[in-house]
């Protein structure tokens, strides 16, 4: 049978691929050694395979179709957005088809794609973790970025649902699990049901973006560190909020910290992006009964991100 050997999760930022500045270099880099501690963590499991729960940022899915769970069963192949590993990523489709059963015989609508392509959500924590490629991953993402989304507790269930799972594998496999996003942090976003015109097109980019994603990916990294350099995003880390959800999943409280977020809180105490907190719930939940240690948090406001890092013993 299949055993989780190795958990945690994970902040991410696109932008810290990017030359900082040097007032954000210390912290910068100490984020960075506390991802190495997790990688150094979940490599010396020895996994045999990396299951990443992640999200898209409207490159793979879009308001045409979005599912709030979607299993790669297939193919997976990434969009190199944001600096980040370009190619046709090493998976287990077998370990991916045997979850998606599994979720949907435990009442979860889980989406399944033979053919996915995922972004920095998925592999950003690749390079972050110093994840060695020959190691395969299964990405499993959640829907952390248009509204509705599924709920807080939802996502803790999901998880439970997908740990339970994973040991149900009838297949002896050492199996690792990180959950990449947040904490707080708030991109720019739209509303799809918008009725001004001047955000027509907008909507329309919500709805129907998938043709234009690679033509629009150099603008749209640019537009962001742009705003960043220019301060447009002061005040998108929370730490006060960020650290009330570290220290809720230390002291074992994350069925009851995911009770109590909802869409509205999220938006009001950790912003917009706050919403990919959900990863994290859901490896809480995979984990549950497990002891989870805080790996460090770090307030970078040039990454527009509160920075931090769990593992679950």
């Amino acid at each position: 049978m299949a055993s989780i050997v190795a958990a945690g999760a994970l902040s991410h930022s696109p932008i810290i691929n990017f030359p900082p500045p040097a007032e954000a270099a210390e912290a910068i880099a100490r984020y960075r050694g506390i991802a190495k501690r997790l990688g150094d963590h979940i490599r010396g499991a020895r996994p045999d395979v990396l299951i990443v729960i992640g999200q898209d940022h409207f490159r793979t899915l879009f308001y045409d179709l979005m599912p709030p769970f979607v299993i790669a069963t297939g193919r997976v192949e990434t969009w190199g957005d944001w600096n980040t590993v370009k190619g046709v990523l090493n998976g287990m489709p077998e370990l991916g088809r045997y979850l998606h059963r599994s979720l949907l015989a435990s009442e979860f609508d889980v989406a399944c794609s033979y053919d996915l392509q995922v972004d920095h959500g998925v592999t950003q924590p690749l390079q972050l973790l110093d994840w060695p490629l020959s190691i395969p991953v299964v990405p499993v993402l959640i829907n952390t970025a248009a509204p509705p989304m599924p709920t807080p507790h939802r996502c803790y269930r999901f998880g439970k649902a997908l740990g339970a799972a994973v040991a149900s594998f009838p297949t002896s496999l050492r199996v690792a699990l990180v959950g990449s996003g947040g904490i707080s942090h708030s991109p720019p976003s739209g509303n799809v049901q918008s009725q001004d015109p001047a955000e027509a097109a907008m909507v329309h980019k919500l709805i129907h973006g998938r043709a234009t994603v690679a033509d629009d990916e150099a603008s749209r990294e640019e537009r962001l560190v742009s705003a960043v350099r220019e301060g447009k995003f002061s005040g998108s880390v929370r730490p006060q909020w960020d650290r009330m959800i570290l220290d809720r999943l230390a002291h074992g409280e994350a069925e009851a910290l995911a009770r109590s977020l909802d869409e509205a809180s999220i938006d009001r105490d950790g912003g917009y992006g706050g919403h990919e907190v959900r990863t994290w719930l859901a490896v809480a939940g995979a984990c549950e009964g497990r002891a989870i240690e805080v790996l460090g948090y770090e307030p970078i406001e040039w990454l527009i991100t509160g920075m931090g890092a769990i593992r679950a013993a």
